[in-house]
């Protein structure tokens, strides 16, 4: 797949660009001129190293924690309960997140899991140990390590964590190399679940052992993670309206960039003129999957449509158009909702957004007109 490929599907001059698309098979692209924005430019050259991660099949090793009774880990808060978890049934629960992510990958990507084992926390152990005696005990065959800890998070704690990881030699490289693991607590495989636990937080934390950061996170917020279209924020978010649900939304065009899953020809750098184009889903595999709206050289605007269909079939209305400011710094990738956090926000048909020194306007059969604000 080629990742790297020059912005397509976009004219230069504005005086031609009216509309945008590809919907006669690709041929526009050999006439486009490739627009480049900085900040675009500068995000792909920090996640392209990556790349490696997330590609064909990985096998993902789960290891069970078991948390003593007496612990006095701040992570458990004394809590009694501990679940009976067995690292091989538990790769059969999980086998869900493996097509989860085969879907969000639109197939570029699936992981497998693979029983590990079973270590002994000491009283004192939290999240952190529980990781650490997880990598050192497996085998070459991880690519990521998957820790379950018997006992729930106490109230206040991170439900999980998850890290990328880096090889230090030529990738791909165990993740005892690495060090690419995903945590969590037992909370979701309390027996109250049966044998369809939610796979969402997980889903989360393995997305992070693909590079994956965080979208619409308010630390100040008494939910932090306030956005319902990003595995990468709220999680849970399809089950506040479908409550059978399981697994998590889908994700953003620009995760998928982070990823390495989305060819950047997908993407239309729109140019100072503005642009009028007829918007395919960011979760698709055709057309133009996203719009880049420059601001400076270190941060852009994206926009992209997210139906409510498939993993985003959770979304209100159809689901709509979301905006979102994508901003490079020194901690790392920051990605803000501009629209559609609340999901009822997302912009349908007459809907308009302004900001950053653009417009939004949203016509019939998903067609957006962009411009400059005042322009």
């Amino acid at each position: 797949m080629n990742v790297r490929g020059a912005v397509g599907c976009v004219m230069a001059a504005a005086a031609v660009v009216s509309t945008l698309g590809c919907s006669d098979g690709g041929t526009s692209r050999a006439a486009a001129v490739a627009i480049h924005d900085p900040a675009l430019d500068a995000l792909t050259a920090r996640v392209e190293p990556g790349w490696w991660r997330g590609q064909g099949a990985e096998t993902v090793e789960v290891w069970v924690c078991r948390v003593p009774a007496d612990s006095t880990a701040p992570a458990y808060g004394g809590l009694e309960w501990r679940a009976e978890l067995d690292p091989v049934r538990l790769t059969d629960e999980l086998a869900p997140a493996g097509d989860y992510f085969a879907t969000l990958s639109n197939g570029v990507y699936r992981p497998f899991f693979a029983a590990g084992g079973v270590v002994d926390l000491a009283a004192t152990d939290g999240p952190e140990q529980c990781v650490e005696a997880a990598l050192a005990a497996s085998t070459t065959a991880a690519d990521v390590v998957l820790a379950i800890a018997d006992a729930e998070q106490a109230e206040g704690q991170p439900g999980g964590l998850g890290n990328g990881g880096d090889c230090p030699a030529a990738p791909p490289c165990p993740a005892t190399q690495s060090r690419r693991y995903a945590y969590v607590g037992a909370s979701d495989f309390h027996p109250e679940w049966g044998d369809r636990p939610p796979l969402d937080l997980v889903e989360h934390e393995l997305g992070h052992t693909l590079g994956l950061v965080h979208s619409g996170y308010d630390p100040t917020a008494p939910q932090p993670y306030t956005s319902a279209l990003d595995v990468m924020s709220n999680s849970a978010a399809p089950r506040d309206t479908q409550p059978d649900r399981r697994d998590a939304p889908g994700t953003l065009a620009i995760q998928r960039v982070i990823a390495g899953w989305l060819d950047l020809a997908s993407l239309a750098v729109v140019p100072s003129g503005g642009a009028t184009v007829a918007l395919s889903p960011s979760a698709g595999t055709d057309g133009v999957r996203g719009l880049v709206l420059p601001v400076d050289d270190l941060s852009f605007l994206t926009v992209e449509l997210l139906p409510a269909a498939g993993l985003d079939a959770h979304l209100p209305h159809g689901g709509g158009v979301a905006v979102h400011l994508v901003a490079l710094g020194d901690d790392g990738i920051r990605i803000d909702p501009l629209a559609g956090v609340p999901a009822d926000t997302l912009l349908t048909e007459g809907g308009m957004w302004n900001g950053f020194g653009w417009s939004v306007t949203v016509d019939a059969r998903w067609r957006v007109t962009v411009a400059q604000a005042g322009a």
